[in-house]
């Protein structure tokens, strides 16, 4: 099985994640519970998981099955969906090794692929939509709180 792959440190930004997260574009085989084995790409990729475009649509809770370099096949949950990008965990975490065996599968920065913009342009409306998704649960929170002072 060949492998193709593009990573690049993602800067941190007051990022929730417990794990670095590395931006890259590796095409493996993935695999879920709904489907057959079907070509996925990575774009982002930690020790504890990954940001997947698939194919294939996925849903929340759902177990892929995907293979990283050094690590062989790793399990992980879909979390969310935004069309075609699935944000999955893994069910154990996989090695640093894995993560820097896939930096080095990475092609050179020329050679990266034509649709990285679009992908790059998503992952900052995924951002966007993460910060706004927290704001408004904040709110939330607060007023459920509020509600429950008046009760008392």
């Amino acid at each position: 099985m060949s492998l193709r792959a593009q990573l690049d440190t993602e800067p941190d930004k007051g990022e929730r994640r417990s794990a670095s997260r590395r931006k890259l574009r590796l095409e493996v085989e993935g695999v879920s519970a709904s489907t057959s084995q079907t070509q996925v790409v990575i774009h982002d990729l930690s020790e504890e998981g990954l940001l997947v475009e698939s194919p294939i649509d996925l849903v929340a809770g759902e177990l892929l099955e995907v293979v990283i370099p050094e690590a062989g096949t790793a399990q992980a949950e879909v979390a969310w969906s935004s069309g075609r990008f699935f944000g999955c965990k893994f069910t154990q975490s996989v090695s640093t090794a894995a993560v820097s065996a896939a930096l080095l599968r990475s092609p050179s920065e020329n050679q990266k692929a034509p649709n990285a913009e679009v992908v790059e342009k998503a992952l900052i409306e995924l951002e966007a939509l993460s910060f706004a998704i927290r704001r408004v649960t904040k709110a939330v929170d607060q007023a459920i709180d509020r509600l429950n002072q008046k009760k008392d």
